[in-house]
């Protein structure tokens, strides 16, 4: 027996879940594009940054203008920050983007499967939106026990739960339709008897 009968209360599981595998398929191909872009983008500012240090002249205590020092201070530290960490914000853009190549390739695997009543091409789909379930909820922990709870960790945490119970309850859609095709299965293997 499927969990739910239907997707939002008034579609079929079938159409209901070919719409959420359309609408994950293009977010994915579009987080696809952002972390490429991204990954371009950093690549520029870290040879940016090598060339900033590069042709800055050190200033002159006596001539530098005391209201723009701290300015000044705080674009080196920025710059230093970005320079030291530069190398694990690659390295999360590159797992995000073969996270979000991943998606693209399971999406296809559902709508492919929904439409050729195909129970085991959702299975895929299944088991990478339950691990993504479970690094929403290490992201959610980890960035509010490491960065605290400021305001703008809050509002990011918040998006973070929506986002988990907008895929939990996509999940289970997705869930419904594999039992409903494997319902159909045995219907059909007992009317061939």
């Amino acid at each position: 027996m499927p969990i739910l009968s239907s997707c939002c209360f008034c579609l079929d599981l079938r159409v209901g879940t070919k719409i959420i595998g359309a609408l994950k398929l293009i977010g994915s191909l579009m987080s696809c594009i952002m972390c490429a872009c991204t990954l371009v983008l950093l690549m520029f500012v870290g040879v940016g940054i090598e060339e900033t240090r590069k042709s800055r002249p050190t200033p002159d205590p006596l001539e530098a203008d005391d209201d723009y020092i701290d300015i000044r201070e705080q674009q080196e530290n920025a710059l230093e920050w970005l320079k030291d960490h530069i190398d694990m914000i690659k390295i999360l853009l590159y797992i995000f983007l073969g996270l979000s190549l991943l998606l693209v390739i399971t999406t296809s695997m559902l709508i492919h499967g929904v439409r050729r009543n195909r129970q085991g091409l959702l299975l895929p789909f299944i088991v990478q939106e339950s691990i993504m379930l479970v690094v929403y909820v290490l992201l959610i922990i980890l960035s509010l026990v490491s960065l605290g709870s400021k305001m703008p960790i809050i509002y990011c945490d918040i998006t973070f739960v929506v986002s988990f119970v907008v895929d939990l309850y996509f999940l289970l859609v997705v869930i419904s339709q594999y039992q409903a095709l494997g319902l159909i299965r045995m219907h059909e293997e007992i009317s061939m008897k």
